[in-house]
């Protein structure tokens, strides 16, 4: 399973090399995976023309809103399958994802708790039963002490039900955003944890195979 991986778009989708840069990687991989924050504080409507401007014909593509959007986790976006509080499957692979974030300094439209994690976390457990290691999982908010989770102060700000579930769970990877300083590929043990960076004019993306 080849995926291309996008985080914190925040709107900067039209310089036309990043896009051909994306294309290209598009024609070669199995999925495109967006973990959130389409926009700045943006409407349905407005998250929906930024997807559909990274959109690569005929590619399965999967997402997860972020905490700057202003959209209610469960909202769809045509052409994309919405990953929140799901478990979808695609070639014997599981993915699965909560949007929003953990509860921000400045009060951003998107919030959910620790509890609320622990217990989305909980279904996808009892979901994915001995299949685990299929498991890639869509998150916005990284989880705790991580190179994903590290502010520039190097303060982690992780969640700490997720960092929880996949030290004891181990799926194949954890696919994630929201600290944009912490662009970043490292492991938990068995599972990748990939933050690929804000998205930006040029080009920036992650492109991960799982095996």
């Amino acid at each position: 399973m080849r995926l291309v991986v996008i985080a914190d778009l925040h709107g900067r989708v039209g310089d036309t090399a990043c896009s051909d840069a994306l294309r290209e990687a598009g024609r070669r991989a199995d999925a495109l995976v967006v973990c959130g924050d389409f926009t700045t504080f943006g409407n349905i409507e407005q998250a929906g023309a930024v997807a559909h401007a990274v959109r690569i014909a005929e590619l399965p593509s999967y997402f997860v809103f972020g905490n700057c959007d202003a959209v209610h986790n469960g909202c769809g976006i045509a052409g994309w399958e919405n990953l929140h509080a799901r478990v979808v499957e695609q070639n014997g692979w599981l993915f699965a994802g909560i949007g929003g974030s953990l509860p921000c300094p400045s009060h951003t439209p998107n919030e959910i708790d620790e509890t609320e994690y622990a217990r989305l976390l909980d279904g996808f457990r009892l979901a994915c039963g001995d299949r685990a290691d299929r498991l890639i999982l869509v998150v916005h908010q990284p989880p705790h002490n991580t190179d994903a989770d590290r502010l520039t102060s190097g303060l982690h700000v992780g969640c700490r039900a997720l960092r929880a579930f996949i030290d004891d769970v181990q799926p194949a990877c954890c696919l994630t955003g929201h600290i944009h300083e912490a662009a970043s590929r490292s492991h938990i043990g068995r599972t990748l944890v990939l933050n690929p960076g804000p998205f930006a004019p040029n080009g920036v993306f992650g492109v991960t195979d799982l095996v």
